[in-house]
């Protein structure tokens, strides 16, 4: 399994500033994370991944916001897209479900960030490890992965 070190390595090889925050416990819900840290919620940031035709999509949304599977297929664009369970999930990414970083994902793999997460001055988001945040700038984001900026939450 991958780590928040596998995270911060990909990051340190792309002179990206980034920051690994430690958490107490786990925190399996993105939505409770502004609250339980004290954190903007619109800062706080949840992934979820597809499975297309061409590899792996993973979307970057709002911690409370889901997925407009539409808007993520022109987005990507790809004929088919499925959303993993946590088992597949951790099969294809090597890290656990709820713990998969934005970052450092297999080669391929197609990042969308949803456009109202670009305006923001930080994000919060899993950082490879389920008592780890990664704190980054959208910018520092969208560069280290090539991310795609779309509206894609509902």
């Amino acid at each position: 399994m991958r780590t928040s070190v596998d995270v911060h390595n990909f990051l340190l090889e792309r002179d990206v500033p980034h920051e690994l925050v430690p958490v107490r416990g786990r925190l399996r819900e993105p939505e409770r994370m502004s609250a339980v840290l004290g954190l903007p919620p619109e800062q706080v940031a949840r992934v979820v991944v597809y499975e297309a035709t061409k590899g792996l999509v993973v979307v970057v949304l709002p911690a409370a916001g889901r997925p407009d599977l539409r808007r993520v297929a022109v987005a990507t664009p790809s004929p088919s897209l499925v959303e993993l369970d946590p088992d597949r999930v951790a099969e294809l990414t090597d890290y656990l479900a709820e713990a998969v970083p934005p970052v450092g994902l297999p080669e391929g793999t197609k990042v969308i960030l949803d456009r109202t997460l670009s305006e923001q001055e930080v994000l919060y988001v899993a950082g490879g490890e389920p008592s780890t945040l990664l704190k980054i700038r959208p910018p520092d984001l969208i560069e280290a992965t090539e991310a795609k900026v779309a509206r894609v939450a509902r």
